[in-house]
Order: structure tokens, then C-alpha cells, then sequence
């Protein structure tokens, strides 16, 4: 008689899904094993910073001040608790499957192939403002060197080194390294900007974190500015990534849950950390000066205001370093997520027994993920700021929906999870308001954008 797990096997499955597969580690013991094992969930926050982060925080700072700030917190604690649930499933399953997407595939059979196909077109805008934010900072940086080509030519060395670290067997420990140095930078730079300005409004603050939703100002309605920042920074689809840095570290099982926690706590905390430093600067360079922040410009201003001359050659170092830490890790992650999902939907999953054994795996990868998002360095393209804020919250809120409810479903139900790990209520509760607020991003801003495009063509 076959075992419960594979006798639920669902179809398509690979031989990936059963407990065996894999390479597991044991658990750290000692605070210099946990310490020593940080690394997935600082790749993952890495990963997050960049457009989502450096420009929704930055846009909202300069045009709204500390109104908003409450939309920091509560993005925050919704990816803490969204990204918890992802690696509960994978970790504490009733099936040992060590894909996520094994999970989705027992919600509905048709889930592989969907992420599979949204991933591929998410990722790659994803991958565009992650490359573009790159560019800016090195062409910037070094003297804006071959006018309206010069992004261009920045993001082909880019995408060379991108393509050659991710064909390479140590690339998770490049992105593990590389991580740890932009965070320590880009706390540095935006520390050092504060201490420069040297006060803070602590009452209006506190008073940001009331829930309030200021009348309009610059080119972004308040409320779409709201629900973007929490779109972007608590829920995006890139939050699927996790699982897969995890496996490179050997997480695999429920032993694992411990420092799989402190992981991503240490992740979170130095996340939340930067976004707080980059609004403060913002809105008290900013903030009342008439002058908003619509562009990659607006941003090298407001350093300048914060810190003097030195401000934009900061900005561009922060930007610069996204290019080789961001760009890569999505590439391997969404490469890996989409396959993953490819192999489920399809009959390759059974041929491979890992994605990364597949031989079109790091074609696509190369060709979707780094050199397609090339286009948007090219001459005409879309500035960073729209395409941060229209682009990804835009693709964000339609896969946020499917991504949380099926998260709440299987970390909420024994035919999932093992009995001893079930969601208690209170988890429950908080995946509940989390799934709540995805679904209203998705209708606040498909009404946002619809009045805009009835602003444009009645203009």
C-alpha cells in the first residue's frame, strides 16, 4: 500500500514533492549557529528593496509627510505574516512536499500553470525597475556617460555579470554576501542623511499612525498612494521566492520552523528600518517646500536638500547596489517559481527532479529575467517612479487574491498541514484581514486607474 502522501499525490507531481528529495541540514543550535544561519530572509528583504521601497516610501514622505506612515507598519506586518505562513506550509506539511506550489496544485490543478504564466510576465516588469534603478545609479554615478544610450549601456555589463553569477554553483552565496553589504550601505547612507538634518517632528509622527488619509498632492491620488505601498512592500507575489531560498540553505522540514523564524525576522527588521529612514528624509527635506517627488531627479533633490552635494552620489550608490542584489536573486527566484510551476502543469515534472535540472532553465532564465528587462533602458522608456507605482502594484494586485486565499486555506486546514501545526485562530484572523486588504488593493487601484485613463482621454 502506498504511503498517505504519495497516495494524495496530485497529478503531475515530480519526484521533488516527496519527503526524500532534497538536502536537509540540521537545525542550528547556539546564538553563533543562528546568527550564522541568517541569510534567505535578508536575500528575500533585499530582494524587496528597490523600487518598492525607495520610491512608494520616498513618494509618500514628500507628498503626504507622516499622514501615511501607518501604511509602512501594516505592509510590513502583512509580509512578515504572509511570507511566516509560505514557509509554515513548506516546512510543517502533511505531505512533506518541499514545493509551495505543490500545495497550490491540491487547492486547484490548474494553479502551477497560472503562476507559471503570471510569474513570467510579473517577473519580468519586476526585473525591468529593478534594472532600471540599477542603471540610474551607475549612470548617474559616473558622470552620465552616453546620453539617452548611456542607462543602456549601463545595463549591459549589468546583465553580463547577472547571467555569469547565476550559471555559477556559488550563486546564493554571492547573494547572501551581497545582501548583507547593501543593507549595512543603504542603513548608512540614509542614517548619515538623517543625522545631517538633525531633527524630526516626532508629534506629527505619531500622528501618522492614526490611520489618516490626507487630501490629495502631486501626481498621486492618497489613497492610491496607500494602497500601493502596502502592495508593493506587504504582498507582493514575490513573497513566493522565500521557499526557494530556503531549500538552498536545506530548510525542510518542521525542526527547521525555529530558525526559519529568526531568519526572517532579521530580514524584516532591517527592511522596516530603511523604509523608516528613507520617509523621515523625505519629509523633512521635502515635505512643504511646494516641491514633490515624481522622478528619479526628484529623489537626487531631496538628497541634496538632506545632505548637500554628497546627497545625489549616495542616492546612486543606493541604486547602483540594487543592480547586484535585487536583479539576480529575482531572476534565480522567479526563473525557479516559474518552472516550478511549469514542471507541475505539465509532464516535465516528471522527467526532472529538480527544476534547476531542466537544460531550458537557465536559457529562460537569461533570456526573460535579465536580457528582456533590457527594453526599459532604451531610449523613451518609462521613468522609474511610474513604472514602480503602476506596473508592479498594478500586476501585484492581481495575484495577490489567489496567492493569500490559498495560503489561509492550506495553513488553516488538516487536510494540509500536520495536525500539531494548524493556524491557531488568532494566525487564522490575521491571514483573514491580510486577504481583505489584498482584495481591496485590487479594487482601489483598478479604480484608480481607470479614472486616470478617463482624465487622459478626456484630456
Amino acid at each position: 500500500m502506498k504511503p498517505a502522501a504519495d497516495a494524495l499525490m496530485p497529478p503531475g507531481a515530480g519526484p521533488a514533492d516527496r519527503p526524500e528529495a532534497g538536502l536537509s541540514q540540521a537545525p542550528p543550535t547556539g546564538l553563533r549557529g543562528y546568527l550564522r544561519g541568517m541569510g534567505p530572509g535578508l536575500v528575500l528583504a533585499m530582494t524587496f528593496l528597490g523600487t518598492g521601497d525607495l520610491v512608494s516610501s520616498s513618494v509618500s514622505g514628500a507628498n503626504y509627510g507622516y499622514a501615511l506612515m501607518w501604511t509602512l507598519i501594516i505592509a510590513l506586518a502583512a509580509r512578515y505574516f504572509m511570507i511566516s505562513a509560505i514557509a509554515k506550509y513548506k516546512l510543517q506539511n502533511r505531505f512533506g512536499d518541499h514545493s509551495l506550489l505543490a500545495g497550490y496544485q491540491r487547492v486547484w490543478s490548474g494553479f502551477p500553470m497560472f503562476f507559471a504564466v503570471t510569474m513570467l510576465f510579473y517577473g519580468m516588469i519586476v526585473q525591468a525597475a529593478f534594472l532600471r534603478a540599477g542603471t540610474v545609479g551607475l549612470f548617474e554615478l559616473f558622470g552620465r556617460h552616453g546620453g539617452e544610450w548611456g542607462h543602456f549601456f549601463w545595463g549591459v555589463p549589468i546583465v553580463a555579470l547577472t547571467a555569469v553569477v547565476l550559471t555559477r554553483g556559488s550563486a546564493f552565496r554571492f547573494l547572501e554576501w551581497s545582501a548583507k553589504v547593501a543593507s549595512i550601505v543603504i542603513v548608512g547612507s540614509f542614517l548619515y542623511a538623517l543625522i545631517r538634518i538633525g531633527h524630526i517632528d516626532w508629534g506629527a509622527l505619531l500622528r501618522g499612525l492614526t490611520f489618516d488619509v490626507p487630501a490629495d498632492n502631486g501626481p498621486f491620488d492618497a489613497l492610491f498612494i496607500a494602497v500601493a505601498t502596502i502592495g508593493t512592500i506587504g504582498g507582493s507575489a514575490a513573497n513566493l521566492l522565500y521557499p526557494y531560498f530556503m531549500a538552498e540553505r536545506g530548510w525542510t522540514g518542521p525542526e527547521h520552523r525555529k530558525i526559519q523564524n529568526f531568519d526572517l525576522l532579521s530580514g524584516i527588521l532591517p527592511l522596516l528600518l530603511i523604509n523608516i529612514l528613507i520617509w523621515i528624509v523625505a519629509v523633512e527635506t521635502i515635505r512643504g517646500t511646494g516641491f514633490t517627488v515624481s522622478n528619479e531627479e526628484g529623489l537626487a533633490r531631496m538628497m541634496t536638500l538632506a545632505v548637500g552635494p554628497i546627497g545625489p552620489t549616495l542616492l546612486w550608490i543606493v541604486f547602483g547596489l540594487k543592480a547586484f542584489t535585487s536583479f539576480p536573486a529575482q531572476a534565480h527566484g522567479f526563473a525557479k517559481l516559474m518552472f516550478d510551476g511549469l514542471h507541475r502543469g505539465t509532464a516535465r515534472g516528471s522527467r526532472h527532479e529538480k527544476v534547476t535540472d531542466d537544460r531550458w532553465f537557465n536559457r529562460a532564465m537569461i533570456v526573460f529575467f535579465i536580457i528582456v528587462p533590457l527594453a526599459i533602458t532604451l531610449p523613451g522608456a518609462p521613468d522609474l517612479v511610474h513604472l514602480s507605482i503602476f506596473g508592479t502594484s498594478v500586476v501585484t494586485a492581481l495575484t495577490l487574491p489567489p496567492i493569500l486565499l490559498g495560503i489561509l486555506l492550506m495553513t488553516s486546514s488538516k487536510r494540509f498541514m500536520l495536525p500539531q501545526y494548524v493556524n491557531r485562530w488568532w494566525e487564522t484572523l490575521i491571514l483573514v484581514i491580510i486577504s481583505a486588504v489584498g482584495i481591496w488593493s485590487l479594487y482601489a487601484i483598478l479604480t484608480n486607474l481607470t479614472d486616470a485613463i478617463a482624465r487622459a482621454s478626456a484630456g
